[in-house]
């Protein structure tokens, strides 16, 4: 029997967040929940609003992904 699925990767790093305590929210558009974080998949890609992990296999706690940019005054020159 030939496999038929496809993205292989994406679908293992699903998998992976899946274990991680990410839910499934939502089907069409797949919508995946953590707490307040949001993923979509759309068109082959995993979408979100920030990063997701630190470190593999470690997840970013909630509002670090904006302490990894620079505030905008720091960039303005």
């Amino acid at each position: 029997m030939q496999e038929q699925r496809y993205l292989p990767a994406l679908r293992a790093h699903i998998d992976k967040l899946l274990g991680n305590g990410w839910v499934i929210a939502r089907r069409d558009p797949l919508t995946l929940r953590h707490g307040r974080r949001t993923c979509l998949v759309m068109h082959g890609m995993l979408i979100s609003e920030g990063a997701l992990w630190n470190q593999p296999g470690e997840l970013l706690p909630r509002g670090s992904a904006a302490a990894l940019e620079p505030p905008l005054a720091a960039t303005a020159g």
